[in-house]
């Protein structure tokens, strides 16, 4: 078999160029024939020398750059070698059809026995979805997904360990392991995983809290500053004026003697000018800290009470904060 693909790859090498233009069309772009025959050089050379896992990139390059019947010869060879029988297969079939295209008979029948010799050894496994999984359950066989059509089928593998997972809404995914051998054939049985917890009911939802007890502005605030600007305001208005009546008494009444019943008049209207601005003043101080405290106190439950009274001579504030 050795000396045949030894012949086989020398008959090639010579009749390369000449077999050039009854060979299939290549696949689309464009191709580099002298380097694919110098990868194809180093991947054989490599692979006589027991070096086949380093030989399969140069042979796959080699394919791409310029598919070739010896090429996808050595390289179904080197894949075999290397347990990946599964690629092998393929590309001894497609050898086969790559040597009768080009008319290369020695390397269609090397081809055509390599891929009947290695039939047999192919493992196979099929996989049966259980009856009582949901009717949504998929099955992946290491991370490709299989149709209906491929369960219950036993189809070709590589020896070696391989996963087979089924998933299913609301089910977690369930996973096995299977290890093939050489020409072993396995049947196994794979449902879905338990199914998921239910999450728990959503928390029931907030009721509104009124404002009074859940901590808004306190109604101290508005009437303690309204009061407090008003205070100031009158405050102002009443001092000017008191300023303006005491220029025209001071002229009138030197050292406070007034010469007549008028003057005298509009020195207590002054006075009582001075007072009430004063007054005023004192009351818009007070709302203004009135004020000061709904805000400190603000969103306390208890409803703030205030009563501002006036007295001949005095002011009177009570109030409940």
């Amino acid at each position: 078999m050795r000396f045949l693909r030894v012949c086989a790859f020398g008959l090639a090498a010579l009749f390369w160029q000449v077999t050039a233009a009854a060979a299939p069309p290549q696949p689309a772009g464009p191709i580099d024939p002298a380097g694919a025959r110098e990868q194809l050089k180093i991947g054989y050379g490599l692979a006589q020398e027991g070096k086949c896992a380093e030989a399969l990139p140069h042979l796959l390059e080699s394919l791409r750059l310029d598919a070739r019947a010896i090429t996808l010869l050595n390289l179904a060879d080197c894949e075999e070698k290397t347990g990946k029988l599964t690629d092998a297969l393929v590309h001894w079939a497609d050898a086969r059809a790559r040597a009768a295209a080009e008319g290369q008979r020695p390397i269609e029948e090397e081809a055509s026995a390599r891929a009947a010799a290695l039939e047999p050894k192919m493992p196979r496994l099929t996989i049966v979805l259980a009856s009582t999984a949901p009717p949504d359950a998929t099955v992946e066989r290491d991370g490709i997904a299989l149709g209906s059509p491929s369960l219950g089928v036993p189809l070709p593998l590589d020896p070696g360990p391989h996963t087979i997972t089924v998933k299913a809404r609301g089910h977690e995914p369930a996973s096995k392991e299977v290890t093939l051998a050489e020409g072993e054939k396995q049947t196994i049985e794979v449902e879905a995983g338990p199914a998921l917890a239910t999450p728990p009911p959503p928390p029931p939802p907030k009721l509104p809290v009124e404002e009074t007890k859940s901590g808004g502005m306190s109604p101290l605030v508005p009437i303690g500053f309204g009061v407090g600007a008003v205070g100031i305001i009158a405050g102002t208005i009443t001092g000017l004026m008191t300023l303006s009546r005491a220029s025209e008494i001071n002229d009138a009444c030197p050292n406070k003697q007034c010469r007549d019943s008028a003057d005298r008049d509009n020195a207590e209207s002054a006075q009582s000018l001075g007072t009430v601005s004063t007054v005023a003043f004192i009351v818009g101080g007070v709302g203004a800290a009135v004020g000061v405290v709904g805000l400190l106190t603000g969103g306390k439950k208890t409803e703030p009470k205030v009563d501002v009274g006036f007295g001949p001579t005095n002011l009177v504030l009570r109030g409940r904060f």
